[in-house]
């Protein structure tokens, strides 16, 4: 067996950048960028004023005047003339152009208007370029204002408008088979008898990688017939780009999984990590690059491997970078084995859980972290449901 962390380093090792498409910005949500997004001009691309009142010559306050002829108004869009008489102000809203001959911007809060006359109230403290931002001040035409490989949230979005981007690189979302095996599995929609299972792990396996945004998820079911089993894992594996199979993998009279794999020239890079739980995990590379990742059946299993070792896997693949949090937590955690272990918790103290089919636990949980026994340390590996 190998340890959880020559497992990941193995499964990153094989994880190429899937390839790029062209989008409609309005689509990008939660995808990953590919492209620098630079600024297509300064930010802001004039000095503007930042609050709605009256701009004027900090020169010509500093004469001691205080009542100024409004000479024009000027509102956001519009391209202003410059200030006639350095003695006059021009009424000016919050977003509009500052006109030449105007260094400073007096709030309208302490302006008293009368028709085209403002006059400055008497407690009125002001400095010049108040209340301007100026031309160049956030970015310069050409910065670089979101690196690729990052995700497009609603800030990220709006910068890239803000530029005027139409249409943005990403990566292309990959089709992943989600496989479960088992004759013992039914469908949640069809009646179940006694000594059968529900097929929660498929739905679970959908659910977490629907919520990563970082692929086209679709589920099948397969039975333990082997050939049946070899001409349906070929078929899926010529039309998707990532397999994620789960239960199989064990040393059963029916886990036929490695043995299907390895017939359809899969190579293997590892079968059986140092982990509890999840030992039987395999993973292994088809001749035309793509993963296939065989998860142990059990629930609590499957979903460890999938948060530990897939989503990592399509976080790189996608461009992400891959961050390992570290969380404290609460109490001693006083476990003597050769095997790492996966615990589950919530903010920070341990959830018991009774083995790994017991996946209704996990609800109580908001992730889990790695312990290895001849460690001692503060802070632990930390896997949170939210990826």
């Amino acid at each position: 067996m190998i340890s959880p962390s020559e497992a990941h380093r193995l499964i990153l090792h094989n994880a190429k950048l899937f390839s790029m498409e062209t989008i409609p910005l309005q689509k990008a949500v939660g995808r990953v960028l590919r492209e620098d997004i630079k600024s297509d001009r300064d930010q802001p691309p004039f000095n503007k004023s930042l609050v709605d009142g009256i701009g004027i010559s900090y020169d010509t306050w500093q004469k001691g005047q205080r009542t100024f002829h409004v000479e024009a108004i000027i509102p956001p869009g519009v391209a202003p003339k410059p200030l006639k008489d350095l003695s006059h102000c021009v009424r000016i809203m919050t977003g509009a152009v500052i006109p030449k001959g105007c260094d400073c911007v007096i709030p309208i809060e302490q302006i008293h208007l009368e028709g085209d006359t403002a006059q400055s109230k008497d407690w009125t403290m002001i400095k010049k370029y108040q209340s301007i931002r100026h031309q160049a001040s956030d970015g310069k035409k050409g910065e670089i204002l979101l690196k690729a490989g990052c995700r497009l949230w609603a800030p990220h979005i709006g910068i890239a408008a803000s530029v005027g981007k139409v249409k943005i690189k990403v990566s292309v979302l990959p089709k992943i088979a989600v496989i479960s095996t088992g004759d013992e599995l039914v469908d949640i929609q069809k009646p179940i008898k006694q000594y059968q299972t529900r097929l929660s792990n498929s739905y679970s396996l959908q659910a977490l990688l629907n919520q990563a945004q970082l692929g086209d998820v679709q589920i099948f079911h397969l039975r333990d017939n082997q050939k049946l089993m070899l001409q349906s894992i070929k078929n899926i594996l010529s039309k998707f780009d990532v397999l994620i199979l789960s239960g199989g993998v064990s040393m059963g009279d029916f886990d036929y999984v490695p043995k299907v794999l390895s017939q359809l020239g899969i190579k293997q890079s590892f079968h059986k990590v140092s982990q509890k739980p999840g030992k039987p995990f395999w993973f292994g590379m088809a001749k035309n690059g793509k993963p296939v990742f065989a998860l142990p059946g059990n629930p609590v299993s499957t979903q460890i491997c999938a948060y530990r070792y897939v989503i990592p896997y399509l976080k790189k693949a996608s461009g992400l970078e891959v961050k390992q949090e570290f969380i404290p937590i609460l109490e001693k955690v006083n476990i003597q084995s050769d095997l790492t272990h996966f615990l589950p918790v919530a903010q920070g103290r341990l959830i018991t859980i009774s083995g790994s089919g017991d996946f209704a636990s996990l609800a109580q949980a908001d992730g889990f972290i790695e312990h290895e026994s001849h460690k001692a340390q503060n802070l632990w590996p930390y896997f949170s449901w939210r990826v």
